[in-house]
């Protein structure tokens, strides 16, 4: 795989992502985002929610992460996910909904604990758009 490395991306349900790719870009949880080239030096490090960025044949594509570990290596990068999806699995329309109830739900929040599920849950449905956006 010279020039290249393995990605891969599991959740506990499934497979989401297995192929090679000539660069990546995940979030962490608590250092931004690393980039990833062939030749890296090994890590594991938390995995933050955001979006993995990666080129594939010349093209850039996404996926989304939220949560779990990163393995990296020198040929091979393996997310261990929370949960994962690919932008073609995911459904506009249903999206904006889930985004404005939850922006709602900001809004009405009366308690800490009500507010905080409430931008979780918003911001999770705004990264889900942005990979629909970057497909």
């Amino acid at each position: 795989m010279d020039g290249h490395l393995l990605l891969e991306v599991v959740t506990p349900e499934r497979k989401v992502f297995s192929a090679e790719v000539s660069e990546l870009s995940f979030p962490t949880a608590t250092r931004g985002y690393y980039g990833i080239l062939p030749g890296h030096t090994p890590i594991m490090t938390p995995v933050g929610d955001g979006l993995i960025t990666y080129v594939q044949q010349g093209q850039k594509h996404v996926l989304t992460v939220f949560g779990g570990f990163a393995e990296v290596g020198p040929d091979r990068v393996t997310i261990l996910a929370r949960e994962s999806e690919l932008p073609e699995s995911l459904d506009a329309t249903a999206l904006e909904v889930t985004r404005q109830e939850a922006l709602k739900r900001v809004k009405e929040a009366k308690d800490p604990h009500d507010l905080a599920q409430a931008q979780a849950d918003l911001t999770a449905a705004e990264l889900r758009l942005q990979a629909l956006q970057g497909r």
